[in-house]
């Protein structure tokens, strides 16, 4: 009966870290599955608020101000040219 007793101790011995074992490793899987969704899940929401902006506000800002001056050198340049063709039409150079 000893021998029997021995092997119940045994198993026992060996299933019960197994047991909490398994208990833990769903328990961490579990609690990191809820965490997971809830960061893609705020992943998502501002990937969404980002596509939805038309630029980025500091970039939307500096591309205006770029605009603004390629519209000032245009202007420069076709008074420039205005100047230049009166220049050449009063001095009756052939300017090209």
């Amino acid at each position: 009966m000893t021998g029997a007793r021995e092997q119940t101790l045994k198993v026992a011995l060996w299933l019960v870290p197994m047991v909490f074992a398994a208990g833990g490793f769903w328990a961490l899987t579990h609690s990191n599955t809820e965490a997971l969704s809830e960061d893609v899940a705020h992943a998502r929401a501002a990937i969404e608020a980002h596509e939805d902006l038309r630029a980025h506000p500091v970039t939307e800002q500096r591309l205006e101000t770029i605009v603004t001056e390629q519209r000032a050198v245009r202007s420069e340049q076709a008074r420039q040219g205005e100047n230049i063709a009166a220049i050449c039409q009063a001095t009756g150079a052939s300017c090209r």
